[in-house]
């Protein structure tokens, strides 16, 4: 069997088409030479035996009983012979649209990597088969594309930081006597963009690492919104916003560091594009089948035109804005990814005012 699933497709059909119309032919036949014989008389089929029954050669019955069995095998064989070229020549016609398949994939390289199959215009199984190979290549090119991004915007977020500290460097090492305060300064710039790139590492890592959130534990919402609250209220404070936790009774399950921090994320990222003297409220609705956390803000809002990007890693919409607070444009990507860990979606809508929605699954 083994051997056999070594030869072409081709070769296997006709094998197997030529088997079975060798035992149909060959069950045929002798189905007709039983008949035949039954239906000559018992005296003329021994007239070769029995010397007082005289029977003239032209009408020996015997003899023509051997021609007929002979002819009717010979007949098989030249009908097993012809349905077996016919069954080669079909097989081929009928699997030429595969071979097509796999000789446009095999054009396929890393300088058209994600070209599309076409001359598949039939409703068969190899058009479809051409169909989920273009969704399957569209889909790839999306991840790859996405990937490329990552990593420019990655080397470019790291690039920043390092171009800045090199330029301190060079420009302390053109004083031929730096004072003691110059060293300070570059020593103060060279410690903070050291600070970023680690936080930028760190958020890196994190977001790309396996997250393990399949350790649950179920826990109380309000608590872990009221620490969230605790752990920016220095920064809300600064802009007198009002953080108002309105869950009440609702109980989350999952890795609760994970999920502390994908809310931290959404929390700090309202107070940080909030308006002074702004709002943050925090609610949440246990429905059959998931609890839906809402967080909503004051702040400048998002278009709608921009929601699709807003998960992607280091998207930002204001640059300039995003540096001048401090943003890498990670914060969002990271919700998405341990939202997803647990199973749950991640949407956002512009309403009167910007809110982030959280659907997890319910207890």
């Amino acid at each position: 069997m083994k051997q056999f699933n070594k030869i072409t497709l081709r070769l296997r059909l006709t094998i197997s088409t030529a088997l079975t119309l060798a035992g149909v032919c060959f069950l045929l036949t002798l189905s007709q030479v039983i008949t035949y014989s039954e239906s000559v008389p018992a005296p003329l089929l021994n007239a070769d035996a029995n010397p007082h029954i005289h029977v003239t050669p032209e009408k020996s019955i015997s003899g023509r009983q051997k021609n007929y069995i002979a002819s009717s095998f010979v007949y098989m064989v030249a009908m097993i012979a012809l349905g077996t070229g016919v069954s080669y020549y079909m097989s081929g016609r009928a699997l030429k649209p595969v071979a097509n398949l796999s000789e446009n994939i095999k054009n396929i390289d890393e300088n058209k990597l994600f070209q599309p199959l076409t001359g598949f215009d039939t409703n068969d199984e190899v058009a479809q088969l051409a169909t989920s190979f273009n969704h399957m290549m569209m889909k790839l090119e999306k991840s790859f594309n996405h990937q490329k991004r990552f990593a420019a915007n990655a080397a470019h977020e790291l690039n920043t930081p390092l171009a800045s500290i090199i330029a301190n460097i060079e420009v302390l090492q053109m004083e031929e006597y730096p004072t003691v305060l110059e060293y300070r300064e570059v020593m103060e710039d060279t410690l903070a963009e050291a600070q970023r790139m680690s936080l930028l590492v760190y958020d890196l890592l994190k977001m790309n690492s396996t997250l393990n959130a399949d350790h649950h534990e179920r826990f109380e919402g309000k608590a872990m919104f009221d620490d969230i609250i605790e752990a920016v209220s220095e920064s809300s404070s600064d802009k007198s916003i009002l953080i108002e936790n309105n869950i009440s009774g609702i109980m989350l399950s999952g890795d609760k560091t994970l999920l502390q921090r994908a809310f931290f994320n959404l929390v700090q990222n309202a107070v940080k594009y909030n308006k002074r003297d702004g709002e943050v409220l925090i609610t949440a609705v246990m429905s059959d089948d998931s609890v839906i956390v809402h967080i909503e803000d004051t702040g400048i809002g998002i278009p709608e035109e921009e929601h699709e990007n807003i998960f992607e890693p280091f998207y930002r919409i204001d640059n300039s804005r995003s540096r001048e607070l401090g943003g890498s444009g990670l914060g969002l990507s990271i919700v998405k990814t341990i939202i997803d860990k647990h199973s749950g979606i991640c949407t956002g809508e512009l309403l009167i005012i910007w809110a982030e929605e959280i659907y997890l699954p319910a207890l």
